[in-house]
């Protein structure tokens, strides 16, 4: 037996109908009109998009580099840690790649929104919904190619390049860790005598 009943299909067709008519007054009561950008084709074709590339190939890189320097250590640890230690350090590059990656899109996204948002002010009676959304559109509805050439005029910046360092024993680390918050407490005593 189902616990859930489904909608009948009334009400079905009146939520969709309801929908329909919010959508197509939306643009009916101000005189507006319907834009739609290919988001696709701006995170592939944009400079910015060309630029984030650039700046991930010299992330991923400098994180293999890392990799097999790190390998290279994890010859000198004891036969019986090296897997575990090379899953950890390949976990770890691989989270930072993903971070990196993330960052990188969240640039090239911002600085599209930012140009459709201008182009939007310019257009006040314009909507703007992304070409994904939609099933039909008039081509002259389509703002994309205007959309990357306003992201081309303008620049971008991307976060610092990735900094590899290795340490192969968790415990050196940690010692070190240990050592570095001893100082400072040790200056702080001897500033007091």
């Amino acid at each position: 037996m189902n616990a859930t009943k489904p909608l009948p299909a009334f009400r079905l067709s009146a939520l969709f109908l309801l929908l329909a008519l919010t959508l197509v007054c939306a643009g009916c009561n101000t005189g507006g009109t319907v834009a739609t950008v290919n988001v696709e084709k701006v995170l592939t074709d944009s400079r910015a998009a060309k630029e984030a590339n650039a700046h991930l190939a010299k992330a991923q890189e400098i994180l293999q580099k890392g990799l097999d320097a790190y390998q290279e250590e994890l010859k000198k640890s004891p036969e019986e840690n090296r897997q575990k230690e090379l899953a950890q350090g390949l976990a770890l590059l691989r989270r930072q790649l993903a971070i990196e990656q993330a960052a990188a899109r969240k640039v090239v996204e911002d600085h599209m929104l930012a140009q459709v948002k201008a182009w939007q002010e310019a257009n006040p009676k314009a909507t703007v919904i992304a070409r994904q959304n939609l099933l039909a559109a008039p081509a002259e509805a389509d703002i994309t190619t205007e959309i990357i050439t306003r992201m081309d005029a303008g620049t971008v910046k991307f976060a610092d390049l990735p900094v590899v360092s290795i340490r192969t024993n968790p415990d050196a680390a940690a010692a070190d860790e240990a050592k570095a918050d001893e100082k400072p407490a040790e200056k702080k005593a001897d500033k007091k005598k």
